[in-house]
């Protein structure tokens, strides 16, 4: 028996791999000989920034730096601080069956945590923890039957996120920056930090334009003692991507690779004048949303068919959010550091603990973790460093999300003040994106073959008692007549009078 089958073709984008794994990474450092001996360690910070990742066959290579710079209290009669600044290098191997050194790769990796031994007053040695994530996903297209003439079909709307197009790009944005004129020069750079703080993406065809600037952050010594100097780096950036079109959902990601800082004259010769250079790497997808209705479920009044059946596990087009935390609370520094006359630096940590829904509201729970730079009024230690934890909590309303989502937190801004008791009273604002990609299960009829069905002997009156939540679909399939014959035979105009009946005539 022939009949008539139409099929489309789906394009879909599916995860070929995806791992994370924690990465160590650490060196033994010697004290250079210009400088002090160690009297304690006040801070370690790390920052960490990919330099390769490399899909080969069945694996993928993950390799970058840890850029750690140390602060510490200088044995010497004035107790300065000191800074000195290593770096180490991190690798991993992830096992990825079925990936080949075509394939692009997404990466990520954060410094998870940082510790020191000290061996005596000019050697320690320095660990820190990476997390190190990868994911691979590929195209691949579908032939899906959509219409099969003569036969009883159930479809239902297939909708995935298909990548259409991909760029990448480096730039590296160099600048200078002159202290005001109220600030006296300055003698030594101690630590610097550089974090994106705003983006902003144009599409035109085959092009994104990028936007943003970078916040750098100074910490530094001088006559006049520790000081923190600050200012915003504007950037532009086309990135070339094949095929973009504005008409695209489109994600751009930004990762700081490096920076480097220096000092430099002003025109009157002292050492007012910052100079920074920041590594960039952009990486730009252009999606677009492929949808089609797909049988699944399907068979041929009078005839008979074969169909074989396929699960998809196709990605939802991603959905977002941003919300603005307020974190507060307020830390006790111990009393036998001395009392607290001024707060030269504070630094906070971000982290999502968990994200719950209490009815239609999401529940964000996290904790910033500040560490804190000041001076004291003990001459043996006058300046001191401090740790703790800030939990902060945010409600919104999560009718927007099927399911629950991954969560990131970053810092937009921290100040502090002292209070009473070597209390120290925190507020800040937190930014969390939410991202949300429901992974979409179907099981769909992917090939038909078309058979004769076999002659069976029937009565010429035929009941079917109704039991259970049978639907019309159910009944006509089991007796290979159409939804339309089984309605009309029985004077039924809608699946809601099935409610009202308790056996169909079943013609024949």
């Amino acid at each position: 028996m022939d009949t008539n089958i139409k099929s489309t073709v789906l394009e879909v984008s599916s995860d070929i791999f995806s791992g994370e794994s924690v990465v160590p990474a650490e060196n033994d450092l010697i004290v250079p000989d210009n400088m002090p001996d160690i009297l304690s360690i006040l801070q370690i910070s790390a920052n960490c920034a990919i330099s390769a990742c490399d899909a080969q066959n069945d694996r993928i290579l993950l390799t970058g730096n840890v850029f750690f710079n140390i602060l510490y209290l200088a044995d010497t009669p004035r107790r300065e601080v000191k800074a000195i600044n290593t770096k180490a290098v991190f690798s991993n191997i992830f096992s990825a069956p079925g990936v080949n050194e075509n394939l692009p790769v997404s990466s990520k990796a954060v410094v998870s945590g940082v510790s020191f031994k000290l061996a005596n007053c000019r050697k320690l040695a320095v660990h820190a923890d990476v997390l190190g994530s990868v994911s691979v996903s590929g195209n691949s297209q579908l032939s899906i039957p959509t219409e099969i003439e003569g036969a009883e079909i159930l479809t239902s709307p297939l909708t995935c996120s298909v990548i259409k197009a991909r760029g990448t790009a480096q730039e590296t944005v160099t600048d200078s920056f002159e202290l005001p004129a109220s600030k006296v020069q300055i003698a030594e750079i101690l630590r610097d930090e550089v974090r994106l703080s705003d983006k902003a993406v144009k599409v035109i065809h085959n092009k994104a334009i990028v936007k943003g600037s970078v916040t750098v952050t100074v910490l530094y010594s001088s006559e006049a003692g520790i000081e923190q100097a600050k200012t915003d780096i504007p950037f532009t950036k086309v990135v070339n991507v094949e095929g973009l079109e504005d008409s695209m959902d489109v994600d751009c990601t930004i990762d700081i690779q490096g920076w480097e800082t220096a000092l430099s004259a002003d025109e009157n010769g002292e050492q007012r004048v910052i100079d920074v250079e920041t590594m960039l790497y952009f990486s730009v997808i252009g999606r677009e949303t492929d949808t089609c209705s797909a049988i699944t479920d399907a068979y041929l009044p009078g005839g008979r068919l074969d169909c074989d059946r396929s699960g998809l596990s196709l990605t939802t087009p991603p959905i977002s959010d941003v919300e603005e935390c307020a974190v507060k609370g307020s830390v006790r520094v111990p009393s036998d550091q001395g009392d607290i006359e001024s707060v030269l630096d504070i630094k906070g940590c971000p982290r999502i603990i968990r994200v719950s829904r209490e009815e239609s509201e999401l529940i964000i729970e996290g904790v910033v973790t500040i560490s804190l730079l000041f001076r004291t009024n003990n001459p043996e230690t006058p300046v001191g460093s401090f740790s703790s934890d800030v939990d902060f909590r945010h409600s919104l309303n999560g009718e927007n999300f099927a399911i629950l989502p991954m969560a990131e937190a970053d810092l937009k801004h921290m100040n502090c003040s002292i209070g009473s008791g070597n209390t120290i009273e925190i507020r800040g604002l937190a930014t969390v994106t939410l991202t949300s990609s429901a992974p979409l299960e179907r099981s769909v009829i992917t090939a038909v073959r078309v058979g004769e069905e076999e002659k069976r002997e029937a009565p010429s009156i035929l009941i079917s008692y109704i039991a259970g939540d049978r639907s019309l679909w159910d009944i006509a399939k089991k007796y290979n007549i159409s939804r339309a014959k089984l309605m009309a035979a029985n004077d039924i105009s809608s699946e809601d009078e099935l409610k009202t009946r308790k056996a169909l005539v079943i013609p024949r």
